[in-house]
C-alpha cells in the first residue's frame, strides 16, 4: 500500500516535542516543584512551632507543680510546734525546710529540735535556683537538675502584716518585713524554647516589670501560680 505525500507530512509533524514545548513543560515542573518545597517548609515550620510550644507548656506546668508541692509542705513538723527559719528567699532563689519525708517524733506541742535527724535529713532542706537555663533543686547540697529551658524565675512573697491571716501584699525579698509572717509565695517562671529561629524577628517580653528585647529568635512564655504555706495558716 502506498502512502501519499500529504499523509507522510502529517505523520512527520506529529513525531516528538518541539523545543518550546519542552521549555514550557520544564517551567511548569519548576513551579510545581517550588510549590511542593514551600508546602514542605511551611509544614516543617508549623511542626517546630507546635513542638516547641508543647514542650514549653509541659516544662512550665511541671516546674510549678514541683515547686508548689514543696512550698505547700514548708514548715511541716507533725504535731510539733512550728520553728522559725523554715522559709528564706531572694528574688530568684528560695530555701525551704520541712519534714518532707520523715515524720518528726516527740511530744506534741514541743519545739522542733533542729539537731534531730529529721531536721537535718537530706529531704528537709531544699533550695531552688536556676543554673545555665536549668531549674535546679538542691537537696541538702545534693544537686538535681530538673527542667531545661528555664530562663528566669521570680519569687514574690505574700506577707500578713496585720495578723488577720490574709496576705496584705506580694513583695520582693528585700521588702519582706518579717519572714515568719509570709503565708504564701507567688512563683513566676520564664520558659524559653530550646530551639532558635522560631520567630521572624526578636520578640520583646515583660518579666519582673522590665521589658526585654532579646537578640535571638526563641519563643518565650511566662507561667505563674500562687501557693499558700499551709502550715502557717490557722
Amino acid at each position: 500500500m502506498s502512502v501519499s505525500l500529504e499523509n507522510r507530512n502529517v505523520f512527520s509533524r506529529q513525531q516528538g516535542l518541539s523545543l518550546i514545548e519542552i521549555m514550557i513543560a520544564l517551567l511548569i515542573s519548576v513551579f510545581l516543584l517550588l510549590g511542593v518545597i514551600q508546602t514542605f517548609i511551611n509544614a516543617q515550620t508549623t511542626y517546630r512551632l507546635q513542638e516547641s510550644m508543647s514542650r514549653m507548656q509541659e516544662s512550665g506546668s511541671l516546674a510549678l507543680e514541683i515547686i508548689g508541692r514543696d512550698l505547700r509542705v514548708t514548715g511541716y513538723w507533725g504535731c510539733l510546734k512550728d520553728p522559725s527559719g523554715d522559709l528564706l528567699g531572694t528574688d530568684a532563689t528560695i530555701t525551704l525546710k520541712a519534714a518532707f519525708v520523715t515524720v518528726p517524733t516527740g511530744g506534741c506541742g514541743s519545739v522542733v529540735d533542729k539537731t534531730m535527724a529529721y531536721y537535718l535529713a537530706k529531704t528537709s532542706t531544699i533550695v531552688y535556683t536556676i543554673v545555665n537555663g536549668v531549674l535546679r533543686k538542691n537537696t541538702n547540697t545534693q544537686n538535681n537538675d530538673l527542667i531545661e529551658g528555664v530562663e528566669a524565675i521570680q519569687f514574690l512573697y505574700g506577707e500578713d502584716t496585720n495578723g488577720d491571716h490574709a496576705v496584705n501584699d506580694y513583695v520582693i525579698a528585700n521588702q519582706v518585713l518579717n519572714w515568719e509572717h509570709v503565708i504564701s509565695v507567688r512563683v513566676l517562671i520564664l520558659i524559653t524554647s530550646l530551639e532558635d529561629n522560631l520567630t521572624a524577628q526578636p520578640v520583646a517580653y515583660l518579666f519582673n516589670n522590665i521589658t526585654i528585647l532579646p537578640t535571638d529568635h526563641h519563643l518565650r512564655r511566662i507561667f505563674s501560680a500562687t501557693f499558700a504555706l499551709r502550715n502557717r495558716l490557722p
